[in-house]
């Protein structure tokens, strides 16, 4: 008996000095814009929940932002989080980066210890020989090299990528144009100068299985942990980085030795990893293994084009006019060379306003870090009294921002006629600063070029299960897409 009062004794103690610490850390940021809390304990949670549930995540800091600020605080039970989207701001987290420090234990590096595309990676490194690397690819992503691209690319689109539409749809006409798109994009790895290690079906089918499997610890991590789904997809990453290790082993001494074409991206990702620092020459273990890192990378983020491209189309639905706009423009144009594809003026405008709505990269976060022990930071003039906190960003909510983009929910490429451009960091659908996608001018060029001969070819015309519709998924990072995104795809009649 009285072992249990002093047990009930100890933990209402600990309560009560809970729930003062609380009090105090409430009130020191009590200056800082803040929707209603739910409770005391709770915080914000039980709105951000219902959110969730309602795939209405991001809707709701675009409402919050729209009544509160650009920059808010929330809390979810006792921890607070700030959530910024002031284009000043966003400057600071995109090029501050000693304050601004990416988090690390992102589930996309590695799944329970099995690496996935690992720290080290053009995309998620970080330091100096990051910065070597960065600097080595950006000979390839270079704008003024797509010229080089372009043309394998397009011999690739119009011959066995186009080959491959015409078997589809001859089994029947309705496709899943995101499904049809991934075997399309990952059709690219070849071409950019990686042996074919698996046939580009099995690559956009292991690429969707990775991407599916990446959120599931977060959301479910104990179930997840010991169930049968975890093994398998365990086994699937490190049988696909293996074959891969063996297939870029094949390349690695024709890199190390010889003059890398321009247009070979995994013989210069093999180069840019042969030195360290950018002049000790690291282990071939070590190169191939780096470089495995980088090609993973290179097919998870290729899936972000088949997404963008998928969401226009989704966009397009309640657009047909905007469409048959686009399709037009895309008949009458010949695409002969890179230059060509600047002719595409409206289906520009098209691919600009569907990544305004649909940004492939929906939200980031970065952990603010205090620079003296015990004192206050400040993010968008106001006071932050931790020691670090944790900050998200969202670049679908800046998107939304209704003083930047009129009707924002509206689909509407005129938008960005009469010389329209948004102000800096109010518009960032590859990111920007240090830290901005290499490979938006691949991504630009290879959107378009798809457009252009898949527009020549087909007819295209959505069939969505008006019960189901497509559409995307707020809770996640990345973008990710609910339900088919169906099209009728029949032959353009001669």
């Amino acid at each position: 008996m009285y072992l249990l009062i002093l047990f009930l004794s100890v933990l209402g103690a600990w309560r009560a000095k809970a729930g003062v610490d609380l009090y105090r850390s409430r009130k020191s940021m009590a200056n800082i814009p803040h929707p209603p809390l739910d409770g005391f304990w709770t915080g914000n949670e039980p709105t951000l929940n219902s959110a969730k549930e309602s795939n209405a995540f991001l809707d709701l800091f675009v409402t919050w932002t729209g009544q509160y600020g650009r920059n808010i605080l929330f809390w979810v039970g006792r921890n607070p989080f700030m959530f910024v989207s002031d284009p000043e701001t966003l400057r600071s987290v995109a090029t501050e980066l000693s304050q601004f420090a990416k988090v690390g234990n992102l589930p996309n590096r590695n799944l329970f210890g099995q690496k996935i595309v690992g720290t080290s990676s053009i995309l998620t490194g970080s330091g100096l020989r990051w910065a070597v690397k960065r600097k080595t690819m950006s000979k390839f992503f270079a704008k003024t090299n797509m010229k080089d691209v372009f043309g394998v690319c397009k011999s690739r689109l119009e011959g066995p990528i186009l080959g491959k539409w015409r078997q589809t749809i001859k089994s029947g006409r309705q496709v899943d144009l995101h499904d049809q798109l991934a075997i399309t994009f990952a059709s690219f790895l070849d071409v950019l100068g990686l042996p074919e290690f698996y046939p580009p079906e099995q690559i956009a089918e292991n690429v969707f299985k990775i991407l599916e499997a990446i959120p599931k610890p977060h959301f479910d991590r104990w179930r997840y942990l010991f169930s049968q789904d975890k093994v398998d997809m365990t086994l699937l990453i490190r049988k696909m980085r293996n074959d891969l290790a063996d297939a870029i082993q094949r390349r690695y001494e024709d890199a190390k030795s010889g003059e890398i074409p321009s247009h070979d991206m995994v013989g210069l990702l093999i180069q840019s990893n042969l030195t360290r620092n950018g002049t000790k020459e690291m282990s071939e273990v070590m190169t191939v293994e780096s470089t495995v890192d980088d090609v993973m990378t290179v097919c998870l983020v290729m899936d972000n084009m088949v997404k963008q491209l998928s969401a226009l189309y989704i966009f397009l639905e309640k657009e047909p006019e905007v469409q048959k706009k686009m399709v037009d423009e895309l008949r009458s144009t010949e695409i002969n060379c890179f230059d060509d594809l600047t002719q595409l003026h409206y289906t520009e405008k098209c691919l600009l306003e569907a990544m305004r709505m649909g940004p492939a990269l929906l939200r980031g976060t970065r952990t603010y870090l205090i620079k003296r022990r015990k004192g206050t930071g400040v993010i968008g003039n106001y006071n932050i009294t931790t020691n670090s906190i944790r900050i998200h960003f969202s670049e679908y909510v800046m998107h939304m921002d209704s003083k930047v983009y009129p009707e924002p929910k509206k689909f509407d490429p005129d938008r960005w006629s009469n010389g329209f451009n948004p102000p800096n960091f109010a518009y960032m659908p590859f990111w920007t600063g240090s830290r901005g996608c290499l490979g938006k001018h691949l991504a630009m060029m290879l959107m378009k070029l798809t457009l252009s001969v898949l527009s020549k070819n087909f007819d295209l015309q959505q069939a969505f299960d008006p019960e189901k519709p497509p559409m995307i998924n707020q809770n996640m990072a990345v973008m990710r897409l609910i339900n088919s995104v169906n099209m009728d795809v029949r032959p353009v009649a001669s």
